[in-house]
């Protein structure tokens, strides 16, 4: 019967992910039935896990925070904040916490790690699809499944400047296929392939290569090199190099005033403007400090230390920002910021500690073995390349609440975690 369970609860959990993409509110169903069946299968208790103890730590103290900033302390912005939205932003954490947990069996083995990068892969067709269609042939929303049932909206590409697919901005649609970006590497360097599964492999690498760029996201653009070396290895360096130089001999040479005259205004006909101003002083002159990422992330840092143990609320650091600069921004543009900001910075330390020294041991693992594990390891380092460069690009952005990138960002995590257990088992098994 135990083994029906789990064969169950990885359909729904392999459904769940191939759903993950083109429609959350299925994919999450399936992904939360999964939970619940590997919550019961998994044969480790939560609390004797060191990393469940940490992320259990981390959660009671947002739980605390929230109910101190709705029953116990004044509202800082009343009119203009409501404490209930700490209670919203809840959804944000705590749930995901329970999925690292209830994730774990359907991720414990190369295979199944192997299964997860190409469900991926292949559920991500939809947005390449809904992606080039849009930014192409201007394809526009709503599109409708299933008599109604499932309903794609979609932007004008005037409004989205970039690729967005089914996200609601490019920003989000970049970071989806800098999850995938590593997953078409893996899929095309895996030795042995019959020549139709290895043009399928080609063209989904040239499609999210090309959809990523489409999407005129600079983060994006760095995930498409730094997933490279991670992935392929050192070696790819000797031609990454090159290109990157050439990429920025070729950009400068289109915004650089120096080299202004009719070639470099044929390119700038030919490019998308978009592209050359987000290098171009041209394209932030109507901006002052307070619009940047700088001024942003130096007020969130401020503020976080008006509460620094409970934190403002979830969401309160618009509001703050608004009143203090009369500028809207809608987060602090860095996920550790945003958590402070939100619910204090204990929470924020204890949180991301534990998630930087899962990523450091799983990477030690698999970036230390003999270049002939390298094949062997190939959609391991893939997860691990992923999950790098989501947190470096939150550095700087956060694409975090967008639920389809949390819920695979938490998954993500959950693999790593497996990693750091199968090498462990290993050493006892000596």
């Amino acid at each position: 019967m135990l083994v029906k369970k789990e064969n169950l609860g990885q359909f729904f959990f392999f459904l769940g992910v191939f759903l993950l993409s083109s429609t959350l509110v299925f994919s999450a169903l399936f992904l939360i039935i999964a939970a619940l069946i590997g919550s019961f299968t998994n044969n480790k208790n939560y609390f004797k896990d060191n990393w469940n103890k940490s992320f259990f730590i981390c959660g009671s103290l947002i739980f605390l925070s929230t109910i101190f900033q709705n029953y116990i302390l004044t509202n800082p912005n009343p009119g203009l904040w409501n404490p209930n939205l700490s209670f919203v932003g809840l959804a944000n954490w705590l749930p995901f916490f329970w999925l690292f947990w209830g994730f774990q069996p359907y991720l414990n083995n190369k295979d199944k790690r192997r299964n997860l990068g190409l469900i991926l892969i292949s559920g991500s067709f939809p947005v390449i699809l809904t992606g080039f269609g849009q930014y192409f042939f201007n394809w526009n929303g709503p599109f409708e499944l299933f008599n109604g049932l499932i309903v794609w909206y979609q932007k004008p590409i005037e409004v989205t400047r970039g690729l967005s697919g089914l996200f609601s901005n490019q920003n989000y649609a970049g970071c989806w296929l800098n999850f995938i970006w590593p997953f078409c590497l893996a899929f095309i360097l895996e030795k042995n392939q019959v020549f139709y599964k290895k043009s399928i492999a080609f063209a989904f690498l040239i499609s999210v290569g090309l959809a990523t760029f489409l999407t005129i996201s600079r983060s994006a653009w760095g995930g498409l090199l730094i997933s490279l070396p991670l992935v392929i290895g050192s070696e790819s360096l000797i031609w990454i190099i090159p290109l990157l130089l050439l990429f920025i001999f070729f950009t400068n040479w289109i915004v650089s005033p120096l080299f202004s005259g009719d070639l470099q205004n044929f390119f700038r006909e030919l490019i998308n403007k978009d592209f050359w101003l987000r290098f171009s002083p041209e394209g932030y002159s109507q901006y002052t400090f307070q619009d940047t990422r700088i001024a942003i992330m130096l007020n969130a840092i401020k503020y976080s230390f008006f509460r620094p143990f409970i934190g403002l609320g979830a969401a309160s650091f618009p509001v703050i920002y608004e009143v203090q600069t009369n500028i809207w921004k809608g987060h602090t543009h860095n996920l550790f910021l945003e958590l402070s900001v939100s619910y204090g910075i204990p929470s924020a330390v204890i949180l991301f500690s534990t998630i930087l020294i899962l990523l450091f041991i799983s990477g030690k693992i698999l970036f230390n073995n003999p270049k002939d594990q390298k094949y062997k390891d190939l959609y391991d380092r893939a997860i691990w390349a992923s999950i790098f460069f989501f947190l470096v690009s939150q550095l700087v952005d956060v694409q975090y609440f967008d639920g389809k990138v949390s819920i695979l960002a938490w998954i993500l995590l959950t693999c790593l975690k497996n990693i750091v257990d199968e090498k462990k088992f290993k050493y006892d098994d000596l």
